[in-house]
């Protein structure tokens, strides 16, 4: 069950110009937390903006899981208004939410399939708590980093801390190769042999691509969909997303509650 509960700011990280890695004391939190969950996060003490923000959980660090680091990026006047907030200060925090990634059984030490995570932009603050949760099964996935500029490249410290073979694709070709993420992600599709495991966040052009990606090269895919949430408990369907239906038409689902991991081809984004 989620909690509603006051979490004081630990540590306040700028990472660089756009990027905040944001440390909460939230135990309750942490301790019933699992990869590819999220919390609804109040920016700050005030009423405005009136609604919380989706963040997704992006560690549990230390043994004693009190903590939670949230790692954002500053788009607008919500994320402005969280970057003032200094150490110590207090906000209240709701989770943890939704239903995250699934470690099937088979993703364990020397059995197949390999296992890839591919992260488009701030879809990479998802994955620090999947690998902690892969690394404990001793799985070392291979980590596929897109993003518009180097600069956008951030918080890699945590995989290259754990040995996570990193492979960057960057817009402008300043890191890495030129393009998207999905030009490093189709040699690994194409290949022979067993398909990857693909776990993927990031924004909803690329997973709508890589999901089409997996489907037609058979490769189980779970993806963490983005998406404006007004509540994050169900209740406003403000998140909705159609998936396949049947012959009357789309049926819908909720990316809070149903969400926000689905397999590819189960919905469309």
């Amino acid at each position: 069950m989620p909690v509603d509960v006051p979490a004081r700011i630990v540590a306040h990280e700028a990472l660089n110009a756009d990027h905040r890695l944001l440390t909460l004391e939230a135990p309750g939190i942490a301790r019933a937390a699992k990869p590819g969950q999220f919390v609804m996060l109040q920016v700050h003490a005030g009423r405005d903006p009136l609604l919380r923000r989706p963040m997704s959980i992006c560690r549990v660090p230390g043994a004693g899981r009190r903590r939670i680091e949230v790692l954002y990026k500053i788009v607008g006047e919500g994320t402005r208004l969280l970057a003032r907030q200094r150490q110590g200060a207090t906000l209240p925090v709701l989770g943890p939410l939704g239903n995250g990634f699934r470690l099937q059984p088979e993703v364990r030490r020397g059995a197949a399939p390999r296992v890839v995570m591919v992260a488009g932009g701030i879809g990479i603050a998802i994955f620090p708590f999947l690998a902690d949760a892969l690394r404990r099964r001793g799985v070392r996935p291979l980590l596929l980093f897109g993003a518009r500029g180097a600069a956008d490249l951030v918080y890699t410290a945590p995989f290259r801390g754990r040995g996570i073979p990193i492979q960057c694709a960057t817009e402008d070709g300043s890191r890495g190769a030129r393009g998207y993420v999905t030009t490093i992600l189709a040699p690994l599709l194409e290949a022979d042999g067993p398909k990857p495991l693909l776990y993927v966040c990031g924004p909803t052009p690329m997973l709508r691509a890589v999901g089409d990606m997996a489907v037609r090269a058979g490769a189980p895919c779970q993806m963490a969909l983005e998406s404006q949430m007004p509540c994050g408990i169900g209740v406003c369907l403000g998140c909705v997303v159609a998936c396949a239906g049947n012959r009357s038409g789309p049926a819908y689902r909720r990316v809070c509650t149903e969400g926000p991991v689905f397999m590819a081809g189960e919905v469309r984004p």
